[in-house]
């Protein structure tokens, strides 16, 4: 005989299973303009790992019966967050999924201007970009591996032009249960540690770090998406060439080594003018053309605008289109203004890339009448229009506002358990 299907009605009460990204940039001190770089790695670092066990958010738990009703019965309500074998769910059969784990690629700038702040009574702009990155992968990272790159390197004091380089080679997040605990595990730590090394300087050469970077990112297995974030123009080409109306040097009415001041009869970006004078010029067509080979090889590039980058926001928007993530209405690429918005931009990012609503399970379940589907730890009932469906015998398709729920990043584990009779709403 088929397993019973157990429905409930439409506003059942299902639980709460908010996250808190942790920390607030509202409540953290001010970082000081630090000219030692030894001093300004401390201080980061303190920053980031101050959060201990007593000051970080409690595990979440869920209230007698919340998002279970109907499995009251069988005594399996879950009485804390889930482990990730969900022993205490009904059924307690779990269906394992097919997980195709993507890369999140980081290539941070950190030229001179990322010194300065990201906004008033924040930290500095790279010490802010830092910091969101963490806050983002405490949540999705045990769902992707992650890796990053800096540019210019971080060892280049005598050449502030010097191509980016790779300092956390892309390796997968740490376990679910340090989400599940809020805390950093040992992989999101040396990331952190890694990117937390050097204060910003130089200039930003970007063209010169994707296409060193190409070869690396393209030996990555699986999925993997790029997300560049900046504040200013991509320059540094020693080929590049502009006119006077697009040089620095020019704008900023400079006076050249003998005297003649940049503008209209004098282009200071023409290296017969000042040898070095290419180096400021926008290097617009070889960034192009390194993100449209990056995204030829099915790395697509997300652009993200740092306080700061207003004034080549036509440059970033031809950007995101060659990366192949250019966002329709308004600008093509992500523009952000504060920390926070910085925060949920990377989350939104990272969610579009580490989770889908359509879920490859290993095996059909044994009987389709005896599944049931949990958000971190409570039943989703299955729908057509706002839960889940089986698509075919081993695909799981989660709609609606289910599907809204799962891809805000406010979920950590998604679990098919078979075993007791399906929860319909």
């Amino acid at each position: 005989m088929r397993g019973q299907r157990v429905v409930l009605e439409r506003g059942t009460p299902a639980g709460s299973a908010g996250v808190a990204l942790w920390p607030r940039y509202s409540i953290l001190p001010v970082l000081p303009t630090l000219a030692s770089p030894k001093l300004w790695t401390i201080t980061l670092l303190a920053v980031v790992f101050a959060c201990s066990s007593k000051e970080r958010p409690p595990g979440r738990s869920h209230e007698a019966g919340s998002g279970a009703g109907v499995l009251r019965d069988a005594g399996s309500e879950p009485e804390g967050p889930p482990l990730p074998d969900a022993p205490g769910l009904c059924g307690n059969q779990i269906i394992e999924q097919n997980v195709d784990r993507p890369s999140l690629y980081f290539v941070l700038d950190r030229s001179g201007s990322m010194s300065e702040r990201f906004e008033e009574g924040s930290f500095e702009k790279y010490a802010t970009s830092v910091l969101a990155i963490r806050s983002v992968l405490r949540a999705i990272g045990h769902r992707v591996s992650y890796g990053a790159a800096v540019f210019p390197a971080f060892d280049s004091a005598d050449d502030e032009c010097a191509t980016g380089e790779e300092v956390f080679a892309a390796r997968p997040g740490d376990p679910l249960q340090y989400a599940l605990d809020g805390e950093d595990g040992p992989v999101l730590k040396e990331f952190i540690q890694v990117l937390g090394t050097r204060p910003p300087g130089g200039g930003t050469p970007t063209s010169a770090t994707l296409a060193a970077l190409t070869p690396t990112l393209i030996e990555i297995e699986g999925k993997t998406a790029l997300v560049l974030a900046t504040d200013g123009e991509p320059n540094c080409n020693p080929d590049a060439i502009c006119s006077g109306a697009d040089c620095p040097w020019n704008v900023a009415h400079e006076t050249t080594d003998d005297g003649r001041e940049c503008g209209e009869d004098v282009n200071c970006c023409d290296p017969d003018i000042m040898e070095e004078g290419p180096l400021s010029c926008l290097d617009q067509p070889a960034t192009l053309a390194a993100l449209r080979e990056l995204e030829s090889a099915g790395i697509r590039s997300f652009v993200i605008g740092l306080p700061g980058s207003e004034r080549f926001a036509e440059a970033l928007d031809a950007m995101a289109e060659a990366g192949g993530t250019a966002r329709s209405g308004g600008h093509a690429y992500f523009p952000v203004t504060s920390a926070t918005e910085l925060k949920d931009t990377l989350l939104g990012i990272g969610v579009s890339v580490a989770i889908s609503c359509s879920i490859e399970l290993s095996s059909p379940p044994p009987d389709p009448d005896l599944v049931n589907v949990y958000f971190d730890g409570r039943v989703v009932g299955s729908n057509a229009h706002d839960g889940w469906v089986l698509d075919g015998e081993a695909l799981l398709d989660i709609r609606g506002s289910a599907c809204e729920e799962l891809k805000s990043g406010d979920v950590f584990q998604v679990q098919v358990v078979a075993g007791c009779p399906t929860v319909v709403i």
